[in-house]
């Protein structure tokens, strides 16, 4: 932690402050750099407006529901699901606008805080997230959105790290936000500047899920509506649990066997992955007992291996968060056009295709990846949409073994159907997770960032999408960096 001070040593005259408690969070103190004069700092109550709504749900009424879980901390994103109100888990739900940004009560030291994007009539939230609706007056020229920013930093995390009492389960409310300090620059462009990034990163962020979610739904229609035949389910037979050589699975029970019949059935046909051309590899261990020299770090290294686990590989298909490790051991090493998939846990399935040529790059023996020796980047990118649409129907699971989330072993790949879809679909799906698109051809100011990026957004895959929305994010950092130092921004325009 860059602001957090935690003490070495404590004087009577300490101890007896905190009413002679031990406990070693009393003792941890935020301390922010001292400001050089471009900055100063504000009090989070005097910025923002609580929207302190509740709505009466009604049992027939369709509502956008979401809970403490569905603010992706690492991005902000919020995902709202479709519920009747007799669905609800309350039926007194706070209410949420477009624009409000919530803050999880109980994630805040873990960034789960979101701007609502959704531009529905009929959100609603649990009752355990500060709803922020709206900035004051306080200071001329601050948004929501500037604070929504640095309620995303590392500045405002630290704050809260260091207050709430981790003796109990750690949870932050309204009073609160007296105690916490937001950086502000004097310059009121450079506040619209930051604003504008945190609004252009909210905006790629929906684009991925959107993207994602037409992705899904263009497998799905067209499964759907070429079936040969009409599904039946019958109970499994001797002679075909003797030809899978499996009894270790869901693979002979009625959802499974609905769900896979959408592949058997398809008029076009399908193929076996190692048909297709892929073969399966597992990544390699990475035990201290087998490499003997082993360190790890959250930034790049000269001579360290990047690594990219499954449990950092988001639902979309993208890396969440790269770590390095530095060891003696010549590792196998990851490839453009290979396709990682996770082996085990609760985030099996979850898989990306490597576009770019990774510099150094391996995985962990949770890792399985698909190769080709023709190296056609296009096949790839349509297995992993496929396998991504197997995993969102629950089919990882069901054909996966054992307790703790489960396992999805190499030999298992073939069970993984891919349908024979037209080039011409095939090629609309890939698009949706990769298209380098074209940028607009008109200039880029501060007055028109977020829109620029917005008409940029329509034409990009998945892939370029998270790409550039990390890029905004670094951007971002180190603005908000020289703001919390108190230094002159100078602006990209």
């Amino acid at each position: 932690m860059k602001y957090v001070r935690v003490p070495k040593e404590l004087a009577t005259t300490d101890v007896l402050e905190e009413g002679a408690c031990f406990s070693p969070g009393r003792y941890v103190r935020f301390i922010p750099p001292t400001l050089r004069g471009a900055s100063h700092y504000a009090p989070l109550d005097k910025l923002v407006v609580i929207r302190d709504e509740q709505v009466t749900a009604e049992n027939g009424r369709d509502y956008r529901y979401a809970e403490i879980g569905d603010i992706n901390v690492t991005t902000g994103g919020i995902t709202f699901h479709e519920m009747k109100g007799y669905q609800l888990p309350t039926k007194r739900p706070a209410c949420a606008r477009n624009g409000d940004v919530l803050v999880s009560t109980v994630r805040t030291y873990r960034k789960g805080i979101g701007l609502v994007m959704d531009k529905s009539e009929s959100l609603v939230t649990t009752n355990a997230i500060l709803n922020l609706c709206e900035a004051t007056d306080f200071i001329p020229g601050i948004t929501l959105p500037y604070i929504y920013a640095f309620l995303r930093s590392d500045f405002f995390v630290e704050q809260v790290w260091s207050q709430l009492n981790r003796g109990v389960y750690p949870r932050m409310d309204a009073d609160a936000l007296s105690r916490i300090n937001i950086p502000v620059s004097d310059d009121e462009r450079v506040c619209a500047y930051v604003a504008a990034l945190a609004l252009a990163i909210a905006d790629k962020e929906g684009w991925i899920r959107k993207k994602n979610d037409e992705m899904q739904a263009l497998i799905e229609i067209e499964l759907e509506s070429n079936q040969t035949r009409t599904f039946q389910y019958q109970y499994p037979t001797l002679k075909e649990i003797a030809r899978l050589g499996r009894f270790d699975a869901a693979i002979y029970g009625f959802e499974y066997k609905q769900k896979i019949a959408k592949i058997r059935n398809y008029r076009g046909g399908w193929r076996t992955p190692s048909a297709a051309g892929f073969t399966i590899t597992p990544g390699p261990s990475l035990e201290i007992k087998l490499l003997l020299t082993r360190l790890d770090s959250a930034t790049a290294k000269p001579g360290f291996y990047q690594l990219f686990i499954p449990a950092n590989i988001s639902e979309y298909g993208t890396m969440d968060t790269v770590t390095w490790l530095g060891t003696a051991r010549k590792l196998p090493l990851l490839h453009a056009g290979d396709i990682l998939f996770g082996e085990a846990g609760f985030k099996k399935g979850r898989s990306i295709v490597l576009i770019d040529e990774p510099e150094r790059t391996t995985t962990n023996a949770h890792g399985l990846y698909a190769r080709r020796t023709d190296g056609d980047l296009a096949q790839s990118i349509f297995f992993r949409c496929i396998f991504s649409w197997y995993r969102s129907q629950r089919l990882i699971d069901l054909m996966a073994v054992g307790g703790s989330g489960g396992h999805f072993s190499p030999e298992y790949f073939d069970f993984v159907l891919i349908p024979q879809f037209s080039e011409s679909l095939q090629e609309e799906i890939n698009l949706l997770y990769h298209n380098p698109g074209l940028s607009p051809d008109y200039k880029i100011t501060l007055e028109n960032f977020v829109a620029w990026h917005n008409e940029w957004n329509k034409s990009l895959g998945i892939w370029e999408l998270d790409r550039e929305m990390k890029a905004l994010q670094q951007t971002l950092v180190n603005v908000q960096e020289e703001i919390i130092e108190g230094r002159t921004v100078k602006l990209p325009f």
